[in-house]
């Protein structure tokens, strides 16, 4: 379960996944949990394509507070290696 600790969270992934087109992490987002590796790793590529595509749009507090939360999501459904790669290799 992804678990957010501000709505406003949750609200940016789904705005940033609409901008982005990005189908595959608005059904997870949507859904609210990760069911697979390849989720986990659909989730680090679209972090750092909405890391990318929000430059200048002054969110960085709100960005380090999803990196925790979907960081968080990812290891309790046993994904965190996936999670890490993905992020590191970004």
């Amino acid at each position: 379960m992804i678990e957010y600790r501000f709505v406003r969270e949750k609200e940016l992934l789904l705005e940033y996944a609409a901008v982005l087109n990005d189908t595959r992490a608005l059904e997870i987002i949507t859904r609210g949990h990760i069911d697979t590796a390849d989720e986990a790793r659909a989730l680090g590529k679209f972090y750092w394509r909405m890391v990318d595509a929000s430059i200048g749009d002054d969110i960085e507090s709100w960005l380090e507070y999803i990196l925790t939360t979907l960081s968080g999501a990812c290891r309790n459904a046993g994904f965190a290696a996936v999670w890490d790669e993905e992020v590191d290799n970004a």
